[in-house]
């Protein structure tokens, strides 16, 4: 969230800054807005109606995600006595183990040293596997809409790139009418 407070900032700076602002840069600061002051209105509005889409599914991933992991993590205090910890690899073998003694005891088996890890933070299902798995779902699905947010985030950088190159296309568009092709003829010069 920093982030985004960070480059909006740096976004106002830079308009607020400089009176005359090439449209590339206007549409790589906000997509639509180079296309806009060019006059490409219809192109315009399709860049600033994909950014704000883009813009709140973004947001609503990240905040539903939040939400579904307060969730979860409600869920295993009730029903495994856990802590609320921030290493995500703690609830990851909450979902895979019945309790640490079993995390203890499989990697016991499998010689890696991470047996102990936990042994500060313990947790034991109360209903066994029903819980576990129910537990495991969610933090899924709370993993899920992160990654979705992550992507969303993605095609909002790439809306911003294509939104600049577009403008680029249309700037060369424009010179390309402004430089005349046809003949003229100067009569008083004789010059073709």
């Amino acid at each position: 969230m920093q982030k985004a407070f960070y480059i909006s900032f740096l976004q106002l700076s830079l308009l607020l800054g400089s009176p005359t602002i090439h449209p590339i840069a206007k549409s790589l600061m906000i997509p639509g807005w180079g296309e806009a002051s060019l006059g490409y209105q219809k192109s315009s509005r399709l860049f600033i109606h994909s950014e704000v889409i883009l813009l709140f599914s973004c947001l609503s991933a990240y905040k539903i995600g939040n939400a579904k992991r307060n969730e979860y993590v409600a869920f295993a205090n009730e029903h495994a006595g856990t802590k609320n910890i921030s290493d995500h690899r703690y609830w990851v073998d909450i979902g895979n183990y019945n309790s640490n003694q079993a995390f203890d005891e499989e990697h016991l088996r499998m010689r890696d040293g991470k047996q102990g890890q936990w042994s500060s933070n313990p947790w034991f299902w109360e209903g066994g596997d029903n819980y576990r798995k129910r537990f495991e779902k969610m933090r899924i699905d709370s993993d899920k809409l992160f990654f979705t947010g992550k992507f969303i985030f993605g095609g909002i950088i790439l809306n911003h790139i294509v939104s600049g190159i577009n403008t680029l296309y249309l700037t060369r568009i424009n010179k390309n009418k402004k430089l005349s092709l046809s003949p003229t003829i100067d009569i008083h010069n004789n010059d073709i």
